[in-house]
């Protein structure tokens, strides 16, 4: 078998295209996600958070897809088609119900959404250091989207935290028996 040696200056182009392949499959994967947790939550008011969320998610995507025609990266349908993969496959884990949507699937989702949203976040800040080298991209509309990404972010996590109180916080009195155990 034969190890091939990467170049020892690979092209800068090359690297951007392939990290925009990569967060395009993550923002397809999150757009699912957070369709997916808003209808779990329609009728609350989580679920209005989320509707509003998954827009801008939404927008977000197609603010990543139109810089990458502008650079002319095109998209890559096979990494598209496993970020959805994946995010199918998230769906599997157990939550304690064996049918349904449990109030822990709920937490670990916005674990989820809000972790997509902070790489979102440094896609954002990496292609904005770098605006000098590509015409294409735009310093003011990056802007835009890294605060809009912190934002999302900032929402999602007090959403992740009721919703870790409603999930687990009943729990907590009666296991404080095991803070009392002699070591």
């Amino acid at each position: 078998m034969t190890v091939q040696t990467p170049p020892a200056n690979p092209d800068p182009r090359l690297l951007l295209s392939i990290y925009l392949r990569d967060h395009l499959a993550g923002a397809m994967a999150g757009v699912h996600l957070a369709r997916r947790c808003r209808r779990a939550n329609r009728g609350t008011e989580l679920g209005s958070e989320l509707a509003e969320i998954e827009r801008e998610i939404i927008e977000d995507r197609h603010s990543l897809t139109d810089m990458m025609a502008r650079l002319g990266v095109p998209e890559s349908r096979v990494k598209n088609l496993l970020g959805l993969a994946v995010e199918a496959v998230g769906r599997l884990k157990g939550n304690g119900c064996v049918v349904g949507y449990s109030p822990s699937s709920r937490v670990v989702e916005l674990e989820t959404l809000a972790a997509g949203v902070f790489t979102k976040r440094s896609l954002w800040l990496s292609l904005r250091a770098v605006v000098d080298d590509y015409r294409a991209l735009d310093r003011d509309e990056l802007d835009r989207l890294v605060t809009r990404a912190t934002q999302q972010y900032q929402r999602l996590i007090v959403e992740h935290d009721r919703a870790a109180t409603t999930a687990f916080g009943s729990l907590f009195p009666a296991l404080q028996f095991l803070d009392e155990l002699p070591v």
